[in-house]
């Protein structure tokens, strides 16, 4: 067994020193696809434990001779360079790589329960006002992701988080797995980003529009890129 463990949980290595059992014997389920997620209550925690799918023996294979980095090692670390950047992502807690003979391993990624009581999938429930409020914060905090190099690959509404904090909303990242960390990116490739979100026409101009102020662009310019890749994306209005 190989474990990264974050040294703020250090009193949880014993716990997690026998994850394997505690998976399989304990918890809830919340996630059951390829991957399965389950929360686990330990010293008055609630863990998000993930364990991932045994990849196809010709990827095992591969991962092995050119080094690839696994999934749960990468979601470990990712979350940790968001924070690095006062940036919010899941609070990485450990991963865990139990061997199982040459090639063949199982891979958990260990995280905080987070706080965080929606998703952008609940905006219909604000009124008008504070939903343009919320999503004007929103275009604040993908201008903040944009201009210090993050890219969520896979974004949806339902993979952010946020809250609201006295007036103040908070947002964070609930999977980073296909998060890439790199250059600045660039306004076009932005505003494809977050096309790929749902909403209405309101939604995407006033995101549109905070997103240009927040990036010192043009606010025309951005409705149009996020309107030109909704129709490449064949996107339909969900709220």
């Amino acid at each position: 067994m190989k474990i990264i463990l974050n040294p703020k949980y250090e009193s949880l290595r014993e716990f997690l020193t026998h994850l394997e059992d505690h998976f399989e014997k304990a918890g809830q389920e919340i996630l059951c696809d390829r991957n399965v997620i389950r929360t686990l209550q330990v010293n008055g925690f609630t863990l998000c434990v993930k364990r991932y799918a045994v990849p196809r023996l010709r990827t095992r294979l591969a991962q092995r001779l050119y080094r690839w980095t696994p999934k749960g090692k990468k979601a470990y670390f990712r979350p940790l360079a968001l924070r690095e950047r006062g940036l919010s992502g899941p609070e990485p807690v450990a991963y865990i790589k139990y061997s199982k003979g040459i090639t063949r391993s199982t891979h958990y990624f260990v995280y905080l329960h987070s706080k965080f009581r929606y998703t952008l999938n609940d905006l219909a429930r604000f009124d008008e006002e504070e939903r343009d409020e919320l999503v004007k914060a929103l275009a604040r905090f993908m201008a903040r992701l944009h201009r210090n190099g993050f890219l969520q690959h896979d974004i949806t509404s339902d993979r952010i988080l946020f809250d609201k904090s006295g007036s103040r909303y908070r947002f964070s990242l609930l999977d980073t797995n296909r998060l890439s960390i790199g250059r600045t990116i660039s306004i076009e490739k932005g505003c494809d980003n977050l096309a790929r979100l749902s909403g209405d026409e309101r939604f995407f101009a006033t995101l549109a529009h905070a997103y240009a102020l927040a990036r010192h662009s043009e606010a025309e310019h951005c409705e149009h890129c996020i309107r030109e890749a909704r129709r490449k994306n064949g996107t339909t209005n969900i709220c």
